[in-house]
């Protein structure tokens, strides 16, 4: 089995909020066709799943503010946490170039985040 990157760690939740919202919407159209038991049955499916996705998402935020670098925390949770593009992510660090948040800083912060987590990093 291949290691896991950071950046393969962090993808885990990026846009994870789209997936639950995925079966939020699988539900509401199960309830709407009327097969009661199969909507029911449905139901914990999915309430299991959305708690699964919510704590991996709430674990990875919860690391991620171990990072003491501010900016680079701060590029972490808006790109990967809050599924922002590059260029909100930029904005929101106040910085003018895109492509130096996306390719400098991002790589200054996923190796901060491994150097945090050397565990899951080897």
């Amino acid at each position: 089995m291949k290691a896991m990157t950071p950046e393969d760690y962090l993808m885990q939740v990026k846009n994870i909020d789209l997936r639950i919202r995925a079966l939020e919407g699988e539900l509401h159209d199960t309830e709407k066709e009327g097969d009661t038991d199969y909507a029911e049955e449905l139901r914990e499916h999915i309430k299991s799943d959305i708690a699964k996705y919510k704590e991996i998402k709430l674990r990875i935020r919860d690391e991620i503010q171990q990072i003491t670098d501010h900016r680079l925390s701060t590029l972490l949770v808006e790109y990967y946490i809050r599924g922002k593009s590059w260029e909100q992510v930029a904005e929101a660090l106040n910085v003018k170039s895109v492509k130096n948040t996306r390719e400098h800083l991002r790589a200054a912060a996923l190796k901060a985040f491994a150097a945090q987590f050397p565990k899951y990093f080897l």
